[in-house]
Protein backbone atom coordinates (compact mmCIF):
# COMPACT_ATOMS: atom_id res chain seq x y z
CA UNK A 1 0.00 0.00 0.00
CA UNK A 2 1.74 3.39 -0.96
CA UNK A 3 2.46 6.10 1.83
CA UNK A 4 0.37 8.41 0.88
CA UNK A 5 -2.60 6.43 1.49
CA UNK A 6 -1.53 5.00 4.72
CA UNK A 7 -1.43 8.73 5.47
CA UNK A 8 -4.36 9.85 4.65
CA UNK A 9 -6.14 6.29 6.37
CA UNK A 10 -4.66 7.80 9.00
CA UNK A 11 -6.30 11.25 9.12
CA UNK A 12 -9.37 9.74 8.96
CA UNK A 13 -9.07 8.15 12.50
CA UNK A 14 -8.37 11.35 14.22
CA UNK A 15 -10.09 11.26 17.53
CA UNK A 16 -11.60 15.47 18.05
CA UNK A 17 -9.07 16.29 20.18
CA UNK A 18 -6.55 15.87 17.41
CA UNK A 19 -8.74 17.49 15.30
CA UNK A 20 -9.05 20.88 17.16
CA UNK A 21 -5.02 21.01 17.90
CA UNK A 22 -4.38 20.38 13.84
CA UNK A 23 -6.76 22.51 12.68
CA UNK A 24 -5.87 25.65 15.42
CA UNK A 25 -2.00 24.56 14.84
CA UNK A 26 -3.04 25.31 10.85
CA UNK A 27 -4.48 28.47 11.74
CA UNK A 28 -1.31 30.00 13.14
CA UNK A 29 0.65 28.43 10.43
CA UNK A 30 -1.51 30.75 8.21
CA UNK A 31 -1.48 33.64 10.03
CA UNK A 32 1.98 33.42 10.61
CA UNK A 33 2.47 32.95 6.80
CA UNK A 34 0.92 36.35 6.62
CA UNK A 35 2.59 38.04 8.98
CA UNK A 36 5.98 36.73 7.63
CA UNK A 37 5.00 37.99 4.01
CA UNK A 38 4.40 41.56 4.89
CA UNK A 39 7.91 41.64 7.03
CA UNK A 40 9.78 40.89 4.14
CA UNK A 41 8.16 43.92 2.14
CA UNK A 42 8.69 45.98 4.81
CA UNK A 43 11.15 48.40 3.68
CA UNK A 44 14.71 49.46 5.45
CA UNK A 45 15.76 52.87 5.47
CA UNK A 46 18.88 52.23 7.44
CA UNK A 47 21.30 49.59 8.65
CA UNK A 48 19.68 49.26 11.86
CA UNK A 49 16.52 48.70 10.75
CA UNK A 50 18.03 45.90 8.26
CA UNK A 51 19.31 44.15 11.12
CA UNK A 52 16.11 44.13 12.90
CA UNK A 53 13.93 43.25 10.51
CA UNK A 54 16.63 40.18 9.79
CA UNK A 55 16.10 39.17 13.27
CA UNK A 56 12.30 39.51 12.97
CA UNK A 57 12.54 37.10 9.89
CA UNK A 58 14.64 34.76 11.47
CA UNK A 59 12.52 34.68 14.56
CA UNK A 60 9.35 33.91 12.57
CA UNK A 61 10.95 31.65 10.44
CA UNK A 62 11.56 29.27 13.71
CA UNK A 63 8.06 29.75 14.91
CA UNK A 64 6.58 28.50 11.91
CA UNK A 65 9.35 25.76 11.36
CA UNK A 66 8.02 24.72 14.72
CA UNK A 67 4.50 24.25 14.30
CA UNK A 68 5.21 22.84 10.97
CA UNK A 69 7.31 20.07 13.40
CA UNK A 70 4.31 19.83 15.52
CA UNK A 71 1.96 19.45 12.95
CA UNK A 72 3.68 17.33 11.33
CA UNK A 73 3.54 14.84 14.64
CA UNK A 74 0.01 14.48 14.93
CA UNK A 75 -0.17 13.82 11.39
CA UNK A 76 2.13 10.98 11.83
CA UNK A 77 1.22 9.51 15.23
CA UNK A 78 -1.96 9.74 14.36
CA UNK A 79 -1.76 6.91 10.94
CA UNK A 80 0.35 5.10 13.66
CA UNK A 81 3.19 5.57 12.00
CA UNK A 82 6.54 5.61 13.81
CA UNK A 83 9.16 8.13 12.67
CA UNK A 84 11.03 10.67 14.64
CA UNK A 85 11.32 13.95 13.65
Amino acid sequence: MPFYLILYAGLLMLDKDVKKRLKRIQKEIKKLKKVLARAELRPCQNDVELQQKEEDLKELNDKLRELEKEQDRYILDSGRIKHSL
